[in-house]
Parts: C-alpha cells; sequence; structure tokens
C-alpha cells in the first residue's frame, strides 16, 4: 500500500527511533533518503520541520540542529539499551516460555533499540532449550486467568505432569475446576494462586505452563478468604510447596549466610553463635523448608521443631547411596 503525506509524522519519529539517540544523529539530507527508501516517501525540507515541531509538541525530546550543532535525534527512547538486556536476559532464562516464543520477544524486544544497537544483541540465542517449557499456550493460559479474575468466574483446565518420555501428560482425566485469585512469578516459573473445587477449604498453586485447554466458566468465581494475602502466601510457599506452615530455626555454617539472606531476605531471623555458625528462624511451608535445608546437609541442619528434625534425620537415611 502506498503511503500518503498523511504519514510523514509517524514515518519520520519511526526512523528517529530505529536510527538516532543523542549520540547519534541524522542530517536532513540523510532523512530526506531514509523517508524516500523505507517508506517511499518524496519529502522536503520544510515537511521535515513541520514534522519535528508536531512531535516536539505532542512531548517527544527531538534535537535538533540549532539544538546541537549537527542533526536531528530523538534524546530519550522508551527504554534504554541495559533495560532492553534485562529483559531480554529474563525471556532468555524464563523456563516457562517455550523456545520459538523466547525467540520471537527477543526480537521483538531488540527492535525496541536504535539500529546500532540491535547489532549488538543480535548474538543472544535462546540456548538450554532443553529446560524450555514445550507447552505453547502459556501465554494464552495468562490472558484467559487475567479475564477470569477481572470477570470473577471459574476456570476449567487440563492439568499437565511429564511423563517418562519426557512429555506433558494429563494427571486425570477430568478437567480441573478452579476459583482462581491471582498470578505470581516464582523460582523461574508462572504460578496462578486459588481454590480447587475438589480442595474447598485449601489454597492452591498450578504451574500456568502445565495448563493446556483452559476454558472460562460461566459459573461465578468463590471469593478469596478475607485473610488472603498473595505476599504471605508465595513467601510462606517455599519452592512453592503447599501444605502445613509453621516456624523453623535452623544451625547453619557461616558458608550458608549468603545463600540464606539471598533466599528468605528480610524476613529470616538471624543470630551469629560464634566464627563458625548462626542461627536462622524462618516461617513458611514446612515440606519447602525441609527441602531447602537436604540441599546442604553438610552445613545446615533442623534445630526445631523436633518433628521436623527427625523427618529429615529419616530423609537422610533413606538416601540411595545406602550410607
Amino acid at each position: 500500500m502506498q503511503l500518503t503525506a498523511k504519514a510523514n509524522t509517524l514515518c519520520l519519529l519511526e526512523i528517529l527511533k530505529d536510527y538516532t539517540d543523542s549520540e547519534h544523529m541524522l542530517k536532513m539530507g540523510d532523512i530526506i533518503a531514509k523517508m524516500k527508501s523505507c517508506y517511499g516517501l518524496k519529502v522536503d525540507r520544510r515537511t521535515i520541520y513541520s514534522c519535528a515541531a508536531v512531535l516536539s509538541e505532542m512531548g517527544y525530546g527531538i534535537s535538533t540542529p540549532s539544538d546541537n550543532g549537527e542533526g536531528y535525534c530523538l534524546e530519550e527512547h522508551d527504554f534504554d539499551a541495559s533495560e532492553i538486556r534485562i529483559l531480554m536476559d529474563s525471556v532468555y532464562t524464563n523456563k516457562a516460555i517455550e523456545k520459538e516464543y523466547s525467540k520471537n520477544l527477543i526480537e521483538k524486544l531488540r527492535r525496541l533499540l536504535p539500529e546500532y544497537r540491535r547489532r549488538r544483541y543480535a548474538n543472544l540465542l535462546v540456548m538450554n532449550t532443553g529446560r524450555k517449557t514445550d507447552n505453547k499456550e502459556v501465554f494464552l493460559n495468562i490472558e484467559e486467568i487475567d479475564e477470569a479474575i477481572i470477570g470473577k468466574k471459574k476456570i476449567s483446565f487440563t492439568y499437565l505432569k511429564y511423563d517418562f518420555d519426557k512429555k506433558l501428560k494429563p494427571r486425570k482425566t477430568e478437567p480441573y475446576i478452579v476459583s482462581p485469585f491471582s498470578m505470581v512469578a516464582a523460582n523461574e516459573r508462572y504460578y496462578m494462586i486459588g481454590k480447587c473445587d475438589f480442595h474447598k477449604n485449601d489454597i492452591s498453586h498450578f504451574r500456568i505452563d502445565k495448563i493446556k485447554n483452559i476454558k472460562i466458566l460461566d459459573e461465578t468465581a468463590d471469593a478469596a478468604p478475607k485473610d488472603f494475602s498473595l505476599s504471605s502466601y508465595t513467601d510462606s510457599a517455599v519452592f512453592m510447596y503447599g501444605g502445613e506452615c509453621g516456624r523453623v530455626t535452623f544451625k547453619c555454617d557461616n558458608v550458608l549466610l549468603q545463600n540464606a539472606v539471598d533466599k528468605f531476605g528480610q524476613d529470616a531471623y538471624i543470630t551469629k553463635n560464634d566464627d563458625a555458625t548462626f542461627d536462622m528462624t524462618v516461617s513458611g511451608s514446612l515440606e519447602g523448608l525441609l527441602y531447602w535445608s537436604l540441599h546442604y546437609p553438610d552445613c545446615c541442619e533442623i534445630i526445631k521443631p523436633q518433628e521436623l528434625r527427625e523427618k529429615a534425620i529419616e530423609t537422610l537415611k533413606k538416601n540411595k547411596y545406602g550410607i
């Protein structure tokens, strides 16, 4: 389709976005040439003056030769290079985003940068693809869950698990029926928090990348408990384990301090014992806290509650090494 003069201002903006920033200017002749080569538009200097003035009136920071003595540029972009890199890296490492979606998202983010910067980011490939989900419905799931939460409706879906062929298979034949409360990102995954119809009195969480065939139902969703707090729930569900919550005290070697603070942050109550050990008390899912401690059996032990300490001991006795 042949563009008309009505597109001049928008096309100038796109050229300034693609080819300029405060370090890279375009002279008038360059802009006129790019308007022709990129969009097939024949413009003169007066047109560029007029379009640049309109963009300035709309709030875009357009620097002109009268300002900088060199050329035209868009002084600020929506995102700077470091912000784009953070977003690209987040997509790159996110296991919940399928391989092809990851590639497409990274390319979309790369196009937000000026052309000369895009080349610096061209080599960020989607590696570790074996750890990416196979489920292509993740973004559809997020949209549908969001719509259901806003509309206060229940949803039905097939919930999946990995089989020995490493393919996702249904956990059971009948669909899950859930009243969704919220969504959260944790442990490099996206989770939906809600109340499942066959666990009426419990709050449950579901991996969004393991949901397929989602449907919004006409049935009104059950309300979240009045005392429900998303932040409290995710903080207590260590590694997104559910089940009983409680307070656990650990005795740890000092070498574990950095990891402990990274994991539990300001919610951990830590006291130094000596130059070798510290005590730490944390509230959360007992199963999740047990699982965390078992990552470090050589430098972490559960002090209390006694029942959880005994469970840790029994778990360690059942190791596959026969020790």
